[in-house]
């Protein structure tokens, strides 16, 4: 997790948190999408399955950007779970 508190008192957002593995996710989702435009579909192109292909990425890339949203949202406003340990009392332990 990155604290980002300290930068962002001022406006108001102190208690934000981002969770630096789901922004990574989300990153890399975006990559498979810029991939399947720019380097895998050109290569059918001028081939009769050329538009299946297109549907196919379309499909694909319409799932991931989903995906990444998501992902985005997770990272920046889920919930940060708790240990066992950060749960129990100190009175009780």
């Amino acid at each position: 997790m990155i604290d980002v508190s300290s930068r962002l008192g001022r406006l108001g957002l102190a208690q934000l948190r981002i969770n630096i593995f789901n922004m990574m996710a989300a990153v890399c989702s975006l990559l498979l999408v810029v991939y399947a435009w720019f380097m895998f579909l050109p290569m059918f192109e001028g081939l009769p399955q050329y538009s299946d292909v297109q549907v196919i990425v379309t499909l694909l890339s319409v799932g991931f950007i989903g995906v990444s949203a998501f992902q985005f949202y997770i990272a920046i406003w889920g919930r940060e779970t708790k240990s066992k340990n950060q749960d129990s009392n100190p009175e009780e332990v």
